[in-house]
């Protein structure tokens, strides 16, 4: 090594005697073997002189990106840089970099000259044979061309598989592009080309391509980041090479010990994986190459330890208070948060924040609620009745449709009363509600009067907010547009406590990226939300292997959804009750269902099938008491009645609206005595209309698509229709002895005597058809095999406690 004041003489002398001079030619990409000479500069200093004044003196190149580049000061940065900085610091030396023209620099460092440097370090590749008196380090960046392809991808495992009318990406201007040339690829095959690493295995990614050929060291990053996604084909480490270069320092042959000095540094970087950070920071022309690539799904199936829910659709508030109602959100909220009740699987409403059923006042308005103690929200802060109040009275100020129908409201402004909420002490709380309501434990069971915590939820909306609150599970992250990932939580005061500890909900804008993500990679476990039946039916029905076992096991729910046709009886003929009446013994509500190729089931009331308190109470078919009914009006096979049936033509409800309305036209035609026109509009169209009472008779659903009840009752199943029925969906239905039943229904505190009342609701309105129920449709997933404890309540919600998932058979 050279004392440090001469070097700085001789190397101002030379910068005096060159002459300054300015490249404007493309900068040399790091595989390049040969970098343009450059002016020499003055010499910079990276870290200080040791004491005694010694220092190595290294002649490099620069401009020479991403191997050698100036920073505004004039200082030498870049990969070499970096790299010769770890070196000094393991070997304990300081270091200076001198620039200087490339031409003659080995000369002057061989064995026998004057050695005005002590090595050279640019972008040189190590030679099979190095040059007289001089010796090359070990490598401190060794580069090969590989083949990326993605990790379930069985055909191609070499270049050699890479066939003709493959699509092979590579970087523009690259050794890769030289290397796919090389092999004799057609350049119509190789003909993607691509600026940043990130943007050619996005293509990998994204099937643009069918292989790409990339640099051994990104393809290394990219494999370590995304494994689930691309893997490099040819094998572990250099067996996949399709080329080889190997960069190192150059030094006088007979110094020994700086070689062997250099050596140890560099295979010490080498060991400690800090080569290996450094290429990918300096070579890889992205500040963060990871993060512009979108991996998409897993490709090899999902991990043993997290069980993955896929649902069609976006999630985008998780305020209890929203006045967004959907299957994906309340689900969601239902299993991160509780209400005072809670219903299990089996449809049963159990306590859950409160510790017993509450105490009803002798007018029924006051509810007293007797809270669990002990608990604590997820921010750790501990649960009270102030809790429950702060939240209801939070959802009622912003406007919550269901909190503000049933809380006391004195002044009629539609906003609950600030004292409906009333703390009695810390674990006991008073609701006041607007009328008697029997069933309003079942509403404490939805998502508007979840208690959440103050101190993490703020008093306006927040729909962003992860905080969650006392549920069977806790969120541990939530990317809006891609997925929410949970964790089972501890403390959660429900039986039974989670069965599995991680749980992830995927987002899918379409059931076709949903179904490939199950069949094809196995990133979801469970395709959940937004199947169809069709893909039900498919998918249950497979037995690829032939083993006489199905490849995917199928789930069935409750119904959530029915289909009735609304009349509109203030005008003829259906102001006439034994016309509804004929219209109903018309239909054959089996023959309607298997419209839909068994999706949908025959519904026999008002009431889905596995309501509690459903009674079936529509009749057989009987065409015969049809005619009679009809003759009694007047109408005969000679003087028939003609209607108009309109449905809705926009794919509302299905895709098979038209053909479900022909064969109900179809039925009520065998009478002989109908006589039916079938219409069709758009939902717009449909609803203006019939909030105005404009459509006789009409085919609709309920709840709207995606949505559930309001909650767990019977009476969100009909109480809608028998209220208000001047508007929204006219059918000027009228009705003193059914007013009286809905009443002393809503009003009755016993369980087992409003059931009995919903049964009564339920026999009078065949009679007098306010609403006529043809067929109900059940949610339906599929899963792996492995997937077990798949429970859905009747409001349509998946308990996720209950799901198990076994160790994959290899």
């Amino acid at each position: 090594m050279k004392s440090r004041n001469a070097f700085i003489f001789l190397t101002l002398f030379l910068a005096l005697l060159l002459p300054v001079a300015c490249d404007d030619s493309k900068e040399p990409a790091a595989d390049e073997t040969a970098p343009a000479p450059t002016v020499a500069a003055a010499p910079t200093a990276d870290l200080p002189v040791d004491a005694d004044g010694d220092l190595l003196v290294i002649a490099t190149d620069a401009p020479l990106p991403p191997f050698a580049d100036f920073d505004p000061f004039g200082k030498v940065v870049g990969f070499n840089n970096a790299v010769i900085e770890r070196v000094a610091a393991r070997a304990g030396m300081a270091y200076e970099f001198v620039v200087t023209p490339s031409e003659g620099v080995l000369d002057n460092i061989a064995v026998g000259s004057a050695r005005d440097f002590d090595a050279v370090m640019s972008a040189l590749i190590i030679p099979e044979l190095p040059p007289p008196g001089i010796a090359f380090t070990h490598p401190y960046l060794e580069v090969g061309q590989v083949v990326m392809v993605l990790v379930d991808e069985k055909t191609i495992n070499s270049a050699a598989d890479i066939q003709p009318g493959m699509t092979v990406g590579v970087l523009a201007d690259s050794a890769g592009q030289d290397v796919a040339a090389a092999l004799g690829i057609a350049e119509t095959d190789m003909f993607a080309t691509y600026d940043k690493p990130s943007q050619l295995v996005q293509a990998l990614i994204d099937e643009v391509v069918d292989a790409i050929i990339i640099d051994s060291y990104a393809a290394d990053y990219f494999a370590r980041n995304f494994p689930e996604q691309v893997r490099i084909a040819g094998g572990e480490g250099r067996e996949g090479w399709l080329d080889t270069r190997a960069y190192g320092i150059a030094v006088a042959a007979d110094n020994a010990k700086l070689l062997a000095t250099l050596n140890e540094a560099i295979d010490g970087l080498r060991e400690d994986g800090e080569l290996d950070s450094l290429t990918v920071t300096w070579l890889i022309s992205e500040p963060d190459p990871a993060a512009a690539v979108d991996p998409g799904e897993s490709r090899v199936g999902t991990p043993a330890t997290e069980l993955y829910i896929g649902v069609v659709g976006q999630f985008t508030d998780m305020d209890p208070a929203s006045l967004t109602t959907d299957f994906i959100g309340w689900e969601i909220k239902t299993n991160t948060m509780s209400g005072l009740y809670r219903f299990n699987p089996d449809n049963v409403l159990e306590p859950l924040l409160a510790s017993a059923l509450p105490t009803v006042s002798e007018d029924k308005l006051e509810y007293t609620i007797p809270l669990r103690a002990g608990l604590r929200f997820p921010d750790g802060s501990e649960f009270t009745a102030e809790d429950v109040k702060w939240s209801l009275n939070r959802a009622a100020g912003l406007g919550n449709f269901l909190v503000n129908t049933y809380l006391k409201d004195s002044n009629g402004d539609n906003f609950a009363d600030e004292d409906a909420v009333q703390v009695m002490d810390p674990s006991t709380v008073k609701i006041i509600l607007k009328e008697p309501t029997g069933y309003f434990p079942a509403i404490l069971a939805v998502p508007p009067f979840f208690p959440i915590s103050s101190s993490c939820y703020s008093d306006a909306g927040d729909p962003g907010s992860t905080c969650g609150a006392i549920g069977p599970y806790t969120i541990v992250s939530w990317d809006l547009n891609d997925r929410i990932r949970l964790r089972a939580n501890p403390d959660w005061p429900g039986q039974p406590k989670p069965a599995f500890e991680n749980i992830t909900v995927k987002f899918y804008p379409d059931v076709v990226s949903m179904r490939r993500s199950l069949v094809e990679f196995r990133s979801v476990d469970l395709a959940w939300t937004g199947l169809t039946f069709q893909d039900y039916t498919e998918l249950t029905g497979l037995d690829g292997d032939g083993n006489g076992a199905a490849d995917y096991t199928g789930w069935q729910g409750p119904s959530t959804f029915k289909s009735y046709i609304i009349f509109e009886q203030a005008t003829p003929p259906w102001d006439k009750e034994r016309v509804r009446q004929a219209a109903a013994y018309a239909i054959d509500h089996e023959a309607l269902a298997a419209v839909f190729g068994g999706a949908r089931l025959p519904l026999l009331s008002p009431v889905p099938d596995t309501i509690p308190g459903h009674l079936a109470t529509f009749p057989a078919r009987d065409l015969t008491r049809a005619r009679d009914l009809l003759r009694a009006e007047g109408y005969t096979e000679s003087a028939k009645l003609p209607i108009t049936l309109w449905y809705v033509n926009d794919g509302r409800y299905s895709n098979n609206e038209e053909a479900y309305a022909n064969a109900i036209k179809a039925q009520l035609e065998e009478t002989n005595v109908f006589q039916v026109e079938l219409a069709g509009a758009s939902w717009d169209e449909f609803r203006l209309q019939i909030s105005q009472c404009g459509f006789p008779a009409y085919l609709l659903g309920w709840p709207s698509p995606g949505q559930p009840v309001s909650y767990l009752d019977a009476t969100s199943w009909t109480d809608f229709f028998v209220t208000n029925t001047n508007r929204v969906f006219c059918s000027n239905y009228e009705s003193v002895t059914m007013t009286e039943l809905v009443a002393e229904a809503r009003a009755e505190v016993d369980e087992a005597a409003r059931l009995e009342q919903y049964g009564r609701i339920q026999t009078r309105w065949a009679d007098e058809l306010p609403t006529l129920p043809l067929t109900q449709e059940p949610r339906r997933a599929v899963s792996l095999p492995i997937i077990d404890g798949v429970r859905v309540d009747a409001l349509g919600m998946m308990h996720y406690e209950w799901l198990t998932k076994a160790v994959a058979e290899e």
